[in-house]
């Protein structure tokens, strides 16, 4: 068990449960080599059918994916030409190749597994057009629930890098909303940075401790998650909402949605485990 998990948080209303046990799910070491990836992690989105598309200007490919020295790198690559627009809305034409994974093991926080620990270092370029992320999310139409721990949607009005966290969850009504934390980041691909959340049940909610470089930001609720399956996926998106491009303005489907060289985003470190009651 990673040392970072027996911290307490500094959040309210944090209490361990001290006769549970600990089970790590992916490792550290999961990125040291090509055996170890392919035993924690896949390849693309973890949906069925397009699951090399979402909802920005990338297709991924597993040829963007590489490791070096327990490094993750994904690169995504300018297209000289556009081979056609996601499936997925918005729609976005594509624009580059670039890459995705998720890990193998879901995230199911219920009374057997009340709490789940999600950690990583990253590296990442930031800019108009580039939106890395380390995410977890309920498949549709099981979504939300949704948590981001690194989001980077391009910058913001001022030019600067923002990591947002974000906990996607459904109103009494059915419809998708959020809660938000802003982490201004002087600059994310200046060496490493560290991004972790801890989920943690609570009725039928989930709790997120959200966290930055070790330091703890805020608590969000995830309303009614108990019990819903989850995936983690590491992913290099581009364009989109990204661009700052909204959907049917001049440009949506012609302008350069991006960098024009390659972009890249790297991880290591990157593990998550949970409590067995």
């Amino acid at each position: 068990m990673p040392s970072g998990a027996q911290a307490e948080s500094s959040a309210p209303d944090r209490a361990r449960r001290s006769s549970a046990t600990w089970q790590n799910l992916v490792e550290k070491s999961s990125f040291d080599s090509q055996t170890a990836f392919n035993a924690s992690w896949n390849q693309l989105y973890p949906w069925d059918g397009d699951e090399d598309t979402h909802n920005g200007a990338a297709q991924m490919d597993a040829g963007q994916v590489s490791l070096s020295q327990g490094v993750l790198t994904l690169k995504a690559t300018r297209l000289s030409a556009s081979p056609g627009t996601s499936p997925h809305e918005p729609h976005a034409p594509l624009w580059y190749r670039s890459g995705a994974i998720h890990a193998k093991p879901q995230i199911i926080v219920n009374d057997d597994y009340p709490e789940y620990d999600i950690e990583g270092e990253f590296q990442t370029q930031t800019g108009p057009g580039i939106w890395p992320a380390f995410w977890t999310t309920g498949i549709w139409p099981a979504w939300p629930p949704e948590s981001d721990i690194l989001e980077y949607v391009g910058v913001n009005e001022q030019g600067e890098a923002v990591n947002f966290f974000n906990t996607y969850y459904k109103t009494a009504g059915g419809a998708a909303t959020y809660q938000r934390s802003e982490v201004p980041v002087a600059d994310p691909n200046d060496g490493f940075h560290k991004y972790r959340v801890w989920m943690y049940k609570s009725g039928d909610d989930v709790k997120l401790d959200y966290y930055f470089d070790g330091d703890y930001v805020d608590t969000h609720i995830g309303y009614g998650w108990a019990g819903v399956p989850q995936r983690l996926i590491i992913n290099l998106q581009m364009g989109s909402w990204a661009a700052n491009i909204e959907q049917g303005d001049d440009g949506w489907a012609d302008q350069r949605p991006g960098p024009d060289g390659d972009t890249y985003f790297r991880a290591r470190n990157v593990w998550f485990g949970r409590t067995v009651a």
